[in-house]
């Protein structure tokens, strides 16, 4: 049975509840969550403030979408020369009761990667889990765990 505790961060506004055997690492941005002694699984919760940009077709400032969201980071993933994803398959989700895109990869090295990217109250969230193909059945569990408490504060 797997103890999890709750992890918040004033901050970056979330809560989310980890395995207790997991370390949290933060930086301005990023909160990871490691499995001692190990170098994978990660998981991790970025954000950033949700830019606007000009709509050239009604010249007024727009918020990025969810869709234009999930297509950067889609993008990203798969067309950057220093990352090797294919893309498994995608879906909308719903995480922490907003609207979101959940990504899942296969990478070289036998690597499989989720991402789910969201925005709530002006700022981008992007939640990510990374392990070895051989150890998925064992952490992906917990990933969803945490992926199911996350919750984005007001």
């Amino acid at each position: 049975m797997d103890i999890f505790k709750t992890y918040t961060n004033n901050d970056l506004n979330f809560t989310i509840q980890h395995p207790s055997n997991w370390q949290v690492k933060e930086t301005d941005e990023t909160v990871l969550f490691e499995l001692t002694g190990r170098s994978l699984p990660i998981f991790a919760v970025n954000t950033e403030k949700a830019e606007t940009h000009l709509d050239s077709d009604t010249m007024t400032l727009k918020n990025i979408s969810l869709q234009e969201l999930a297509e950067h980071e889609l993008n990203e993933m798969t067309a950057s020369e220093f990352r090797n994803f294919d893309l498994i398959k995608q879906n909308k989700v719903t995480i922490g009761g907003n609207d979101g895109w959940k990504m899942e990869f296969a990478g070289e090295d036998s690597l499989y990667l989720f991402e789910i990217c969201t925005i709530a109250h002006g700022k981008i969230y992007v939640l990510t889990y990374q392990d070895y193909s051989s150890k998925v059945p064992e952490t992906l569990p917990l990933a969803n765990k945490m992926v199911e408490s996350f919750q984005i504060k007001k």
